[in-house]
């Protein structure tokens, strides 16, 4: 595989997560409200999913709140929340998002009966993140504007308070921009650890599909500690300029190399000296690798080797896709992001190509 130039190795991950703060209106903008009343109910059946379900006889519900508030104190375990409402833009022309706050402790989600995520893991694995933001992206053209759409929310609750319980609930836009080339969807996986999985033409017939961003673990993998690869095939057009890219990979736990048809654009941590990161917070930095635009061809493949210490691993979360440098900066400019080492440390190291 080549190797680019020491000078040309840029490896960003000081960086604060390139991800929108759905309460700031300069930030984003609320398309609908979906804060008030929903349809609840307690159990758990994967057809409450389907949007054609009749939940007419279920209870109502206010959204946010804890359910302990709502009637249902001392409840934990299983319970399905639905809702119906009017969209009115053209989903295939502008990047959507639902809002849902913070749920306690696990929930995953459906629009139209499609799912479009989900946060922490469910019993008998049972992982909470009852204090995570929720933000779904919205596939293009998933949300109709001539029939209702429909939501549909199943959630388990641990202990303690459960549900959707607070934060901005909505339909959402960005005024930030956004990746040229978008890489969330299906990628292909392998365990283990091989050097010929770097390159453009390497087999896959050891890979399987994966949902990227999610843990691992997410997709059966579950206990492996170690190395795992990720690939991802996608097209690009011919640069039109020599502008430098972006390749955004949201967080990865816990260290990763990458490459780009063969060729190493960076990495985060010592993947092959354990005691040297055994302790580290990489899993919480958010990865921005600089590359030459002239990298990029017409069928492109990206390869990400990731190791990962111990409890989850894999790329799980936004962002992930590649844009130029200018929309790059763009971003930083519009969040106002001046801390040292923030903005102008993202200066210091573009000037690096200059």
């Amino acid at each position: 595989m080549r190797i680019l130039p020491t000078t040309l190795l840029l490896t960003v991950t000081a960086l604060s997560a390139l991800a929108v703060d759905f309460r700031d209106p300069s930030e984003s903008e609320r398309l609908v409200g979906l804060s008030g009343d929903w349809r609840f109910s307690i159990g758990d059946d994967l057809d409450w999913a389907e949007p054609d379900f009749d939940d007419s006889d279920w209870s109502e519900i206010n959204v946010p709140d804890a359910w302990e508030n709502e009637g249902y104190r001392g409840y934990s375990g299983f319970a399905w929340y639905r809702r119906t409402f009017s969209f009115r833009e053209d989903n295939d022309s502008i990047e959507t998002y639902l809002v849902l706050g913070e749920i306690d402790d696990v929930d995953e989600v459906w629009v139209n009966g499609k799912r479009v995520g989900s946060t922490g893991r469910f019993p008998p694995n049972y992982i909470t993140a009852y204090d995570r933001q929720r933000a779904y992206r919205l596939p293009a053209g998933l949300l109709s504007n001539d029939r209702r759409n429909t939501i549909a929310v199943r959630v388990y609750d641990g202990a303690s308070d459960g549900g959707i319980r607070r934060g901005p609930i909505g339909i959402y836009t960005t005024n930030l921009p956004l990746p040229e080339i978008d890489l969330h969807g299906e990628w292909l996986f392998a365990v283990g650890d091989n050097a010929d999985w770097a390159e453009a033409e390497a087999d896959e017939s050891d890979f399987d599909p994966i949902q990227v961003p999610g843990y691992w673990e997410n997709d059966g993998y579950d206990h492996h500690d170690g190395f795992g690869w990720y690939r991802t095939h996608f097209t690009a057009s011919p640069p039109s300029s020599r502008e430098t890219m972006v390749l955004l990979l949201g967080k990865i736990d816990d260290t990763d190399e990458v490459y780009l048809n063969g060729t190493k654009i960076g990495s985060t941590g010592h993947l092959t000296d354990a005691d040297r990161y055994s302790n580290n917070s990489y899993y919480a930095e958010n990865r921005s690798y600089f590359f030459p635009s002239s990298l990029l061809r017409e069928n492109n493949v990206l390869a990400v080797r990731v190791h990962d210490h111990d409890g989850l691993g894999g790329i799980y979360e936004s962002p992930l896709g590649i844009m130029e440098q200018s929309a790059f900066v763009e971003y930083w400019e519009t969040r106002r992001y001046h801390r040292e080492g923030g903005y102008s440390g993202l200066r210091r190291l573009i000037s690096r190509w200059d």
